[in-house]
């Protein structure tokens, strides 16, 4: 249920040298990828975005429970831009494109309804199936904007406190890093 990636949309692949205010923040997407061990997750996959070329920077990790927590998966994509400049400019159609994703990317027949941020960046939307999967479970699709960093979050898990928490915990350790 949780195949997704839409870090190819919107980013500067030219080759093109980076502009002023690239100094600073985070040396590499993967510098930012958070830690979830002490949250209950394993790490089951992580690397470069699959489909990204050799001028982004992206990273993924896909986290499973390992502890028996109501949260099933979270999945993490962050593309970190040279600039904040060209990630606003990136974070502008991926946000549109998780809220009118292609024909069953979260499963047959899903639709994306507007939801409530669980963290606030400098630009964070978030969405969510409309209708729970046969577990009861949710895909909650949240993307912030955090400095030159574009950050997906995808959750699965029950719409609950537990599992707002998880998706809030998940950005803050990302924004430390994104500082």
């Amino acid at each position: 249920m949780l195949a997704v990636s839409l870090a190819g949309c919107g980013d500067d692949d030219d080759g093109a040298t980076p502009t002023a205010g690239a100094v600073g923040g985070p040396a590499s997407a993967a510098a930012m990828a958070p830690d979830l061990a002490a949250m209950g997750f394993k790490t089951v996959e992580s690397g470069r975005v699959p489909g990204s070329t050799q001028n982004q920077d992206t990273f993924y990790g896909i986290y499973a429970q390992a502890k028996g927590g109501k949260v099933q998966t979270v999945r993490v994509e962050i593309n970190l831009q040279a600039t904040e400049d060209l990630a606003g400019a990136q974070y502008v159609p991926l946000a549109a494109a998780l809220r009118n994703p292609p024909p069953d990317l979260f499963g047959a027949g899903a639709v994306q309804q507007d939801g409530t941020p669980a963290f606030q960046a400098a630009q964070s939307k978030s969405y969510r199936t409309a209708d729970p999967d046969g577990q009861g479970n949710f895909v909650f699709s949240d993307i912030h904007r955090m400095g030159r960093a574009v950050v997906i979050v995808y959750t699965i898990g029950p719409d609950s406190a537990e599992t707002a928490t998880v998706r809030k915990q998940v950005a803050e350790q990302v924004a430390a890093k994104a500082k």
